[in-house]
């Protein structure tokens, strides 16, 4: 018998929901990890728009960055895929 819920896209543990904000080279979304059940946002950043206007070294800075920070009013970053 087949569902009648539609399927969801899943980025491997995580499945997406709708989209809480878009810019230039990125989308985020609200999702959800199947595993904890714990809701999350996730930052969707568009590679070829990326590469096209050298922004490497910018993405690797903020990546950088919000592994060091830890604050209750500002996102933590879990993972790097």
């Amino acid at each position: 018998m087949a569902s009648s819920t539609p399927s969801r896209t899943r980025v491997r543990r995580y499945e997406l929901g709708r989209t809480l904000g878009e810019g230039t080279f990125a989308k985020v979304k609200f999702a959800r990890n199947v595993e904890t059940g714990e809701n999350v946002a996730i930052k969707i950043l568009d590679k070829e728009k990326v590469l096209k206007h050298k922004m490497i070294t910018q993405i690797k800075r903020e990546i950088s960055t919000m592994k060091l920070i830890r604050h209750p009013n500002v996102i933590r970053m879990f993972e790097v895929s």
